[in-house]
């Protein structure tokens, strides 16, 4: 797994998973939380994750805390930014499929910035039928991969099923309230979604900021698929607690929690294997929480399924390569077609108008 190591406050707010693409913008971009919204429209390679940097940096300057939001299938690309400062909270997002976003409240709440207004469309004409032919490969590429995907779901619930007997859960839940008893309650009870994990064009993808940010790390090791009963019985104690909390959930079995980072007393608790992680951390390995000697009639079917399920994640990297292939062929078309000048110029006056400052 390649873990990305930039010093941002990053992470992932879509999946790729076994059920589709699945989408947490809702959560992320809140009503609660986000008074303003600039929802960003344009096609591959206009410049939407340049753009967003470009006033992320100018925030930045401004004085505002930045969150990046990064592309589940481009681990190198934004999908959006969160820009606050005291009580006001500004966003910008890539508008445009998969995670199409229209305004609710356009003119109040959002606003559409169009960076297609800077492309030359008789320049893109001329490229209509290659255009067409390299959507359509990416579009079958996805469906291949998503197809891999489901197989690697429907492999983990054969694993599970098989699994499930053996494992202490009484006893996991009773580790989870000894982890937890130190932890003081809050007053009320706020979860954002931060995924730190993606699968996508570049294989398996990760952020460190929950081990960044954390004054404490437990690294659950996981065995046979139990580390999600100790992560869901973690989550259920910070409910209790109610605890301002981030949760990542796993990218391929979406309805998994892979992490979870404690706001107020700094800790992190992440399903990993222990080199991927560059700092002092504690780990909790979940074997002993599985009776893997009483599974010696399953432990053959086990395997198999385990074999089988990395097989299909191995098929789903190979798919999305495909379409990281189409994919950036378009752009270079649409970059080819694209006036940056105009653009850039936009960006500044933008800048200038939404924090008062010259972006450098």
């Amino acid at each position: 797994m390649m873990i990305k190591t930039n010093g941002e406050d990053a992470y992932f707010a879509a999946s790729n998973s076994a059920h589709g693409f699945c989408s947490y913008y809702p959560a992320c971009f809140d009503t609660a939380r986000v008074q303003h919204i600039f929802a960003i429209k344009g096609g591959p390679g206009t410049g939407k994750s340049r753009f967003m940097r470009d006033v992320a940096e100018s925030a930045s300057g401004a004085g505002y805390a930045c969150e990046y939001i990064y592309c589940s299938s481009d681990p190198d690309s934004l999908d959006g930014v969160i820009l606050s400062k005291g009580e006001k909270c500004t966003a910008l997002l890539d508008a445009t499929a998969p995670h199409v976003y229209e305004p609710s409240h356009p003119g109040v709440r959002e606003e559409i910035v169009n960076l297609g207004a800077f492309w030359n469309s008789a320049a893109l004409a001329e490229h209509a039928e290659r255009i067409g032919t390299l959507n359509t490969q990416k579009s079958e590429a996805y469906s291949r991969a998503y197809r891999y995907l489901a197989g690697a779901g429907k492999m983990s619930d054969n694993r599970d099923a098989l699994v499930a007997p053996y494992i202490r859960t009484d006893t996991i839940r009773a580790f989870a309230e000894r982890l937890m008893s130190g932890v003081k309650s809050e007053k009320t009870f706020e979860m954002r979604p931060a995924l730190m994990n993606s699968i996508g064009m570049k294989g398996e993808a990760g952020f460190d900021t929950y081990f960044r940010q954390a004054r404490k790390i437990y690294l659950i090791e996981d065995c046979r698929g139990s580390a999600r009963y100790l992560t869901q019985a973690l989550l259920e104690l910070a409910m209790e607690k109610n605890l301002r909390i981030r949760l990542s959930h796993d990218p391929v079995l979406s309805d998994r929690i892979d992490g979870i980072y404690l706001c107020g007393s700094e800790i992190a608790f992440t399903v990993a294997s222990v080199d991927v992680c560059e700092y002092p951390f504690k780990c909790i390995r979940m074997r002993r929480f599985v009776d893997t000697a009483a599974m010696k009639e399953v432990r053959g079917e086990v395997n198999f399924s385990e074999r089988l399920m990395r097989a299909m994640l191995d098929g789903a990297v190979e798919a999305l390569s495909a379409v990281r292939k189409a994919h950036f062929q378009i752009e270079e078309l649409y970059m080819a077609a694209m006036d940056f000048d105009a653009k850039e110029n936009f960006t500044k006056c933008f800048c200038e108008r939404l924090f008062g400052l010259k972006k450098a």
